[in-house]
């Protein structure tokens, strides 16, 4: 599987017994990227067995506490492991700010360089390019600046029909070229093209990522063909009054999302703790967008 989601919270800001604040884990050809980091995050990592040092790169949506207050302990924690390799946060403003005092205030010298990347933008913006993944952040509608993002995986090279190889007597130069996807001209003239010794690769992989938002109809565009949308559902049609004041949506509205975006699954989370268990948000959501099931923290998701 090239992307798999592990979810470690799916409460909304109040905490329950069972269910911790807002972090995934986003495996992607074995490249851990971290999700918002809500209190407890790590010992979440540790439970479900998230190796540390593989995470890189941490993206935070908002700044409010159920999304970010695990982020000042999971450093202390990569200092004390012996961490030597950069840290890449990318994070609204103030985020670097508010990290920077927290290091000085509690007198934290880190032993890795710490990169904070401040997400600006009212659009679709690119924000990592790695070497298998492209990672996007887009503008949502909460009570302070807030965004989602969207990892793209980048499409592999084509694969080389191996009998064609000996046949046309190809070098490793021709190969690769043939692999990213171009014809090759010899100096006899004789033209190889791509397609006649290269099958096409496998479809590509998208996961978008919504969280906290109220509903907007635009953010379908931003989401659209996502082989899986998590959005947050924290209220049901019970309280949609309440979901509008506190900029959030109910399971109804990431549906409608979803719908609207063609995308094929749909993940809820992010549930108030009002709610003692999601079943009833699922069946929601699912009245307007079938492919609908509800986040369980410590289950991991095969996207692709």
């Amino acid at each position: 599987m090239s992307f798999r989601l592990t979810i470690l919270g799916t409460s909304s800001a109040l905490p329950t017994s069972d269910r911790y604040p807002t972090a995934h884990v986003l495996n992607v050809h074995e490249r851990l990227f971290l999700i918002d980091c809500g209190e407890g995050t790590q010992m979440q990592m540790r439970r479900y067995h998230i190796r540390f040092g593989k995470i890189n790169h941490i993206f935070i949506s908002h700044l409010h506490g159920d999304h970010f207050f695990g982020l000042y302990p999971l450093l202390s924690t990569f200092n004390l492991m012996g961490r030597k390799t950069p840290l890449h946060v990318y994070a609204p403003a103030p985020g670097g700010e508010l990290i920077e005092r927290h290091l000085t205030d509690f007198d934290i010298h880190l032993a890795f360089q710490l990169i904070v990347h401040t997400i600006t933008g009212r659009s679709l913006k690119q924000i990592l390019d790695d070497k298998r993944v492209e990672v996007y952040s887009f503008p949502l509608r909460h009570r302070i600046t807030s965004y989602g993002f969207l990892f793209r995986e980048k499409a592999p090279d084509r694969n080389i029909i191996r009998e064609k190889i000996s046949e046309h007597n190809l070098s490793v130069a021709e190969i690769s070229r043939l692999k990213k996807g171009h014809d090759i001209t010899r100096e006899t003239g004789e033209v190889i093209t791509c397609d006649e010794v290269t099958l096409e690769p496998r479809r590509t992989v998208t996961y978008a990522f919504c969280s906290d938002t109220g509903y907007f109809p635009g953010l379908a565009r931003y989401v659209k063909g996502a082989d899986l949308l998590y959005h947050e559902a924290t209220f049901g049609d019970d309280n949609e009054v309440l979901a509008g004041k506190t900029g959030h949506s109910t399971a109804r509205h990431a549906a409608t999302v979803a719908r609207d975006a063609g995308v094929k699954r749909l993940l809820l989370g992010h549930f108030s703790a009002r709610y003692r268990s999601p079943a009833v948000l699922e069946e929601e959501a699912r009245q307007v967008f079938a492919p609908t099931e509800s986040a369980h923290e410590g289950v991991t998701y095969d996207i692709c």
